[in-house]
């Protein structure tokens, strides 16, 4: 007997669709029929996945017989509880949502910090110009500090993200129509002001033309500090915004498991 046919019968003697099995799992759908069609096989931690949701041992599960054998109890309570929860409102059972927040909050702050380093920098220039002209070599400090924070920042959570979608390739929808039009204001909101701070800013520093180098100096800092967070905003409410997209992460996540099949 062989592996496909022991998740055919085992997923219909639990009366499971292949949504909720991929669920349960943590894939996608298609890797379910993927599976059940024997044109991919799935990795060890999905198969003992698998053995946890069917309550078998592994070797039962790839080269045993299960066509023979009837539901336990345990899982039977198991698939139960997946029908009873299909019936009612999708939940975040992954921790999709919080997982996002973060990764919005550490790729716009490292943005912010490689920017206010900048601002920084052009700070100090302009205060050792007028005041030490002996500190002008500590100038850059400020500007290797923000490069290296946001560095950090934006590279922790990009591995942290790429090992979510590893773990999680399929997410179930559990967005409603208002959190996507809250989230949709939301992200108007901080796009308008985003683009005004950046309007200040330029603005500002223009009205200061022609009043010496200290003042043109220290209005371009602020000019800088105003671009970042002005970015700060717009790149975390545009991750957020994507985030109750639910079906772009999985569609893309199914590309990248198709393009890796290949």
């Amino acid at each position: 007997m062989s592996f496909r046919d022991n998740l055919q019968y085992l997923r219909a003697t639990h009366a499971m669709t292949q949504e909720q099995l991929a669920m349960m799992v943590g894939v996608s759908r298609q890797s379910v029929t993927k599976w059940e069609a024997e044109r991919a096989y799935p990795e060890m931690d999905k198969l003992l996945k698998l053995c946890q949701i069917f309550d078998c041992t592994l070797d039962e599960l790839v080269t045993g017989d299960l066509t023979a054998t009837s539901p336990t109890p345990r899982a039977q309570a198991a698939a139960a509880a997946m029908r009873e929860n299909a019936g009612g409102p999708p939940l975040d059972v992954c921790g999709y949502d919080e997982h996002m927040r973060a990764f919005a909050t550490k790729i716009a702050a490292g943005v912010f910090s490689i920017l206010l380093g900048v601002s920084l920098l052009i700070f100090v220039g302009t205060a050792a110009e007028r005041f030490n002209p002996n500190l002008e070599a500590l100038t850059l400090i400020p500007l290797f500090v923000g490069i290296g924070v946001g560095t950090a920042l934006i590279l922790t959570a990009s591995f942290q993200h790429a090992e979510f979608q590893r773990s999680h390739p399929y997410v179930q929808d559990f967005y409603t129509a208002d959190d996507r039009h809250a989230t949709q204001r939301s992200f108007v909101i901080n796009l308008v002001a985003g683009i005004f701070l950046i309007f200040v800013g330029i603005v500002g520093a223009s009205l200061t033309d022609g009043s010496g180098d200290f003042v043109e100096g220290i209005a371009s800092g602020f000019m800088m500090a105003l671009i970042a967070i002005a970015v700060w905003l717009i790149v975390r409410a545009s991750i957020l915004l994507s985030r109750v997209y639910v079906a772009n992460y999985n569609e893309a996540r199914e590309q990248a498991m198709a393009e890796s099949d290949m």
